[in-house]
């Protein structure tokens, strides 16, 4: 597995992949949706498949002594390294976001570890969408990341659209106050670390058993195909 990673390194990664690590940056733009700076790691992700498509890499990898299921594994493997390199990129820009605009983003979620858990089941979703699709049928790439870019801006729309809601309504909703002090702020008392970490490890969860559930049926889908 090690020399597969190395190879998934070695032949596979593309300089979208570091660069689109800058839209992080993001996080410092006053008066914007931040959940979308997360979108591009999954558009990196996209280009890195494609390459592997131009470059005849499933069938080289097949090729070598491996297993179609060590294949899908390697690259998912991959892909999960590339989305926790911007996840952890996202913490100083948090850090950086809360001392920018102290009193929060209007446009949509604040800076904060519910951002974090948001990112996660972003990922989640495209991993879940586009991987397993890619391994039944490689050649229609661009769909399957047209298909998959609706259900992630489907889940931004969603959870972008709660949090500007929260704000707005935070004095007519008890619901929605809560939201806004406990998840949709940075966190500064007790009850919104408590929430916040809560959320965080709802989306960790998620991404876990979603990158395992989303790694076997594409290791089916790869292993049902005749290269």
């Amino acid at each position: 597995m090690k020399q597969l990673l190395y190879k998934e390194y070695k032949l596979c990664l593309v300089s979208m992949v570091p660069l689109f690590y800058l839209f992080a940056l993001m996080l410092l733009i006053p008066n914007y949706p931040y959940l979308v700076a997360t979108f591009f790691t999954c558009n990196s992700i996209f280009f890195l498949f494609k390459q592997s498509v131009v470059n005849g890499d499933l069938l080289f990898t097949t090729l070598l002594p491996v297993s179609k299921a060590d294949v899908v594994k390697a690259r998912v493997r991959f892909v999960v390294i590339i989305q926790m390199i911007m996840f952890l990129l996202l913490i100083p820009m948090i850090l950086l976001n809360h001392k920018l605009y102290p009193a929060g983003n209007p446009a949509g979620a604040d800076g904060s570890l519910t951002l974090l858990a948001a990112a996660l089941v972003l990922f989640t979703i495209f991993n879940a969408v586009y991987i397993p699709a890619f391994y039944t049928d490689e050649t229609k790439t661009d769909k399957l990341f047209l298909i998959s870019l609706i259900a992630v801006f489907g889940w931004i729309f969603l959870w972008e659209g709660i949090m500007i809601t929260a704000g707005a309504a935070k004095t007519a909703v008890p619901f929605f106050a809560w939201v806004e002090s406990h998840l949709d702020c940075y966190p500064l008392t007790d009850g919104a670390w408590a929430a916040q970490l809560v959320a965080l490890a709802i989306g960790a969860l998620l991404y876990g058993v979603g990158t395992l559930l989303t790694t076997r049926r594409a290791i089916r889908n790869f292993e049902g195909k005749d290269l």
